[in-house]
């Protein structure tokens, strides 16, 4: 019987919650959910409570969510984070980055969107039984290190030779072999080939230093799932796994086209400057106590020119990156 997982889902929107409630309903994994609309209970839900799986909104009442996750990790909150906001924002993405956070889902996103995330979840989180495959020792320790910065969960064993890769998938079952192209007495497309026999599920990785567009076709029509060039890196091994697993990859960025502002500082004024139409706005800044501290005095009196649609949202982009900004300077 499957454990059952506990998904936070911390949004002050309604419609989110409903969303993502269900998604989780639509998942049929055995979710147990916890819902808060604020940053202050999602932080002590995340440090109090064995979450396993969390859609946080950056923008959220009495904390960002971006602080609430950052106070987490601070104290070694694990937790696998999807982030979330409307409008985009691309100093929170960096921030998610930073906070180790899986995806980042843009408002309105779809209940496929989570879907997918949590089907990720679900695979990422169980055992990935790798075979690592290389006649070199440095090679098999090196491919082993960059394996365990994986998101994936993988559990490691070495072969040093073709024959011995095949003896231990007699004796066990393997998820994924890294296979290395250039071995002696059996190479790796002849233990691919064999390798298939014994275990028809098997997703085979080759790994070469060389480039050679001739073996990569033939490994690719004999059934290899990928084929990396040394030397390659976690994210390389990421991206290759999601692929052969399929699962969507996750997209932590932000499209760079989004309408938004010059921002300047000067004293505890803050100049905000429309890129689109070069409309200025300037705001006084004060400091406030921490329940206030979302509260941003009022605009200027030279600044009240009425915002347009596209200049509302981008403000309130450029607003989010400040406080934003002040957590990266903190990290």
């Amino acid at each position: 019987m499957q454990r059952p997982v506990t998904m936070l889902i911390a949004d002050d929107s309604h419609t989110a919650q409903q969303l993502l409630m269900e998604a989780a309903r639509a998942s049929k994994l055995p979710l147990r959910l916890s819902i808060t609309d604020n940053g202050r209970d999602c932080l002590t839900l995340l440090n109090s409570s064995n979450i396993d799986l969390a859609f946080v909104d950056v923008q959220m009442p009495e904390l960002l969510g971006t602080e609430a996750v950052w106070s987490a990790r601070k104290l070694g909150i694990q937790t696998f984070v999807t982030m979330m906001s409307s409008p985009p924002a691309e100093i929170a993405v960096n921030m998610a980055i930073k906070l180790r956070a899986y995806e980042f889902l843009f408002k309105p996103f779809a209940v496929d969107d989570v879907l997918s995330i949590i089907k990720t979840y679900a695979r990422i989180s169980s055992p990935t039984k790798v075979l690592i495959v290389d006649d070199s020792t440095a090679v098999r320790q090196i491919v082993q290190k960059i394996l365990q910065g994986s998101v994936f969960n993988c559990e490691i064993t070495e072969a040093a030779d073709g024959g011995t890769a095949l003896a231990l998938c007699r004796n066990g079952h393997f998820d994924v072999v890294f296979l290395d192209c250039n071995m002696p007495v059996l190479s790796g497309l002849e233990t691919m080939k064999r390798l298939a026999v014994l275990q028809s599920s098997l997703k085979v990785v080759m790994i070469s230093a060389e480039h050679d567009a001739a073996i990569e076709e033939e490994a690719h029509h004999s059934g290899a799932c990928a084929f990396l060039h040394k030397p390659f890196n976690s994210q390389d091994v990421d991206r290759v796994l999601h692929s052969a697993f399929g699962l969507r990859s996750p997209n932590l960025k932000v499209n760079s086209t989004a309408p938004n502002f010059d921002v300047a500082i000067e004293g505890s004024t803050i100049r905000l400057a429309h890129r689109l139409t070069g409309h200025i706005f300037e705001y006084l800044w004060c400091q406030t106590p921490p329940y206030l501290r979302n509260a941003i005095v009022r605009p200027a009196a030279q600044s009240m020119i009425a915002p347009t649609k596209v200049e509302a949202v981008a403000e309130k982009t450029a607003l989010l990156q400040l406080r934003t900004a002040k957590l990266l300077a903190a990290a």
